[in-house]
């Protein structure tokens, strides 16, 4: 099977995550898991909306999709002419290679036309183009989740997690036989389940709530993150949102509410466990914070920023060695961030280990140039070899 990849890492929030629940598209619901459905969506507590101004801005569905005139004139050229030689599912592979060569990642879930009109956008917004396209010539799309492990970013004091999806595009009449786009492969991944089309527009509208909430636009994230609970009435991660949201308005009773409803069939969500904590913790409530900590302590904890935090309270406390193993800690869990490489080589100057320091950056960079922070990386590289090293005085 001729494959060609290209790479897509769907962008989403902590503690918020964009894992999706696998779900056939296909089969019908059991009647059973409906009422089941149905009898939580009756527990869900209900939401201040008296919080937030009413926004009437959502993106819809057919606007999430639709490309220009000129856009679609542009693509069934080529479709029809350029690459007329391939199976019409590779020809629109083809086309996504040539114009997404040089296309400027930018952490932005644009729609199919602001994606292709800006040449930039982040894989989210490329994995929509490959649906408007597909769906311009009748082409079969489906979305695959990608199991590997997620990419990790901060931004102030709310960590973004990014999860993979990659696209494939059937040949007409066959089940069996695929291009896949993959935006941003992994090294290592394993194929996982087919994601849904209720289940992609629930990532979409997510993704934009995070990025609204962001942006300090509260009441447009709030409202985005409702229309994902209409594709997916009881997201757990479109909740957790919801729930910080409510907290950063000042109703901190009904986030707690809600991160309580979503422990109560999500226990092992650690996006929710650590909100829920930091809330705790704010109210200085020492049963609550226990209860919480010891159920994140039973759970693997993949997020960098954990680890990270940790070695910065230990570089506080002046206990560098403690520090060293838990930078190293980060960078085995993430090896693109430069935040653990610069943590290292700090605590190997102040160890008066220059050389160390140095080899610890040129690892960093090496990791820097397979990922999306090689830019703001490799400044502060340079930047290093500016000053004079120094051993720390004793």
């Amino acid at each position: 099977m001729n494959m060609r990849k290209f790479g897509c890492l769907t962008a989403a929030l902590l503690l918020s995550g964009c894992a999706v629940q696998p779900q056939n598209s296909s089969a019908p619901a059991p009647r059973a898991v409906v009422v089941t459905a149905a009898a939580e969506l009756q527990q869900l507590p209900p939401f201040n909306s008296n919080l937030f101004e009413a926004y009437v801005g959502v993106t819809t569905e057919d606007e999430l999709f639709a490309l220009t005139a000129e856009q679609q004139a542009d693509f069934l050229d080529d479709f029809h002419t350029k690459f007329a030689h391939l199976p019409v599912n590779e020809r629109i592979a083809e086309y996504l290679h040539s114009i997404t060569f040089g296309f400027n990642y930018k952490e932005q879930t644009y729609t199919a036309s602001e994606a292709l009109t800006r040449s930039a956008g982040n894989c989210m917004a490329l994995a929509i183009v490959t649906q408007s396209l597909a769906r311009l010539v009748e082409v079969d799309l489906r979305f695959q989740r990608v199991n590997n492990a997620p990419v990790y970013d901060r931004s102030a004091n709310v960590v973004m997690v990014s999860d993979h999806v990659r696209a494939r595009l059937y040949k007409p009449g066959e089940t069996t036989s695929w291009v896949t786009v993959d935006y941003f492969p992994a090294r290592e991944s394993r194929n996982g389940d087919l994601v849904n089309q209720q289940e992609f527009l629930a990532l979409y509208y997510r993704n934009r709530a995070a990025e609204l909430m962001l942006d300090g636009e509260q009441s447009a994230a709030f409202a985005y993150a409702k229309e994902a609970l209409r594709y997916q009435p009881l997201d757990s991660d479109a909740l957790n949102i919801i729930a910080l949201l409510h907290r950063r308005a000042g109703d901190e009773t009904t986030a707690e509410a809600i991160y309580a409803f979503v422990l109560t069939r999500d226990n092992t969500n650690l996006n929710v466990l650590y909100n829920y904590l930091e809330l705790a913790k704010k109210q200085q409530r020492p049963t609550l914070i226990a209860q919480l900590q010891e159920q994140i302590n039973q759970l693997p904890d993949y997020n960098p920023y954990t680890w990270i935090a940790l070695a910065e309270r230990a570089y506080a406390e002046d206990d560098l060695a403690t520090a060293i193993r838990m930078y190293e800690k980060a960078a085995s869990y993430a090896p693109y961030l430069h935040e653990v490489y610069w943590g290292q080589a700090r605590l190997y100057l102040e160890l008066g280990r220059p050389l160390t320091a140095k080899r610890i950056l040129r690892e960093g960079l090496a990791e820097a140039r397979r990922s999306a922070t090689k830019k703001s990386f490799k400044a502060g590289w340079y930047s290093f070899e500016d000053p004079v090293i120094q051993k720390k005085p004793h």
